[in-house]
């Protein structure tokens, strides 16, 4: 049941049942972290100052979250470990995933044995440290320990670099609006390109995502639901680098039965993806409570994948210096400019 909030807050207010998360794979990602950790405490977080969970794979020590900590002060971050070590994972598996993820390592490297697989290993087209933290965010996060009192969530990826003060609150615009998902983007990549992706939808609510578009006369996402005629369409995703949520919705039991269901047996794959375990049960269940920020005047210049609002940018590095000419883009951020160290987003 999601329930509207007890009261209005106001753009800058904490709300004490918000948290802000991001994940990394370990010790290497250390200096993006920390890039992203202190643009975004002085784009938004030092005036509501919410504590972080940062989910990990690999490990750290406690030298390691010194710098993290010293960042986001006077907030607080809890690092959370979010598998254990890979080889004891593929011991622990049944023989079908074990093999699943096997046939198709082999596929890229012919004559891999089970033993030779670790976090960097190629399976068949990605890293599979990359294709876990999909799947972690697909269907493992939701009722993670660690968010178990929490009932709001801000995500950003930690590769996503803020490049000025945010001059509006997405986090106060989620409670007050009754939310499920307030993304960045509607419209980051598509599912529906095999009709596994529909069989799983069918599967988990009887009805799979025919049609999913932005209306300007209504302040949501629209979906138009149907059955297995609609198996060979392709539908939209929220863009996953940046978005909140609403925690209560994402744990229910129909979600994480749908997030079940979404992975299935294929441990590692890519192609089941977290933007679409995000983006499919707000469509079939609420999506008059899946809003896009761009479609509601949130400009709040977060870099990505080299964009930023939607616009061509470069690299990071080179944009924090310089500016992007062709797209008329600069940074004028003088506090974070003092106060952070820019080394990452060549």
């Amino acid at each position: 049941t999601i329930t509207n909030p007890k009261r209005y807050i106001n753009d800058f207010e904490r709300h004490e049942d918000a948290i802000i998360a991001t994940k990394i794979h370990g010790r290497n990602n250390l200096i993006t972290l920390e890039q992203s950790l202190c643009l975004l405490h002085y784009a938004y977080n030092k005036r509501v100052l919410y504590n972080f969970i940062i989910f990990y794979t690999d490990d750290l020590d406690e030298k390691d979250m010194i710098q993290s900590r010293k960042i986001v002060y006077p907030a607080n971050i809890t690092f959370v470990k979010d598998s254990p070590p890979l080889q004891e994972v593929l011991i622990s598996l049944p023989e079908e995933r074990r093999q699943n993820l096997l046939t198709r390592c082999l596929e890229k490297n012919p004559n891999i044995t089970l033993e030779d697989i670790d976090w960097w290993t190629y399976c068949p087209n990605s890293r599979i440290n990359y294709n876990w933290q999909a799947e972690f965010r697909a269907r493992h996060i939701w009722r993670n320990p660690a968010l178990a009192k929490y009932k709001y969530m801000l995500w950003i990826d930690s590769d996503g670099f803020s490049t000025r003060p945010w001059d509006r609150d997405p986090m106060a615009y989620l409670i007050n609006n009754n939310l499920v998902v307030f993304a960045a983007r509607f419209g980051g990549g598509k599912f529906g390109r095999e009709e596994e992706h529909h069989r799983r939808i069918f599967k988990s609510f009887n009805t799979t995502i025919c049609e999913a578009y932005e209306d300007k006369r209504v302040p949501h996402v629209v979906s138009k639901l149907g059955g297995k005629e609609c198996f060979d369409k392709k539908i939209k995703n929220v863009h996953g680098y940046f978005h909140l949520t609403n925690l209560d919705f994402y744990r229910s039991d129909m979600v994480v039965n749908w997030a079940k269901n979404w992975i299935g047996d294929c441990y590692l794959c890519r192609n089941f993806d977290d933007q679409a375990a995000v983006t499919v049960p707000a469509l079939v269940l609420a999506p008059e409570r899946m809003w896009a920020m761009e479609a509601h005047n949130f400009s709040l210049g977060v870099f990505h994948n080299c964009e930023m609002d939607n616009k061509k940018a470069g690299g990071f590095i080179q944009l924090w210096r310089k500016g992007h000419k062709e797209s008329n883009i600069t940074i004028d951020f003088p506090e974070a400019r003092a106060n952070c160290e820019i080394k990452a987003g060549s």
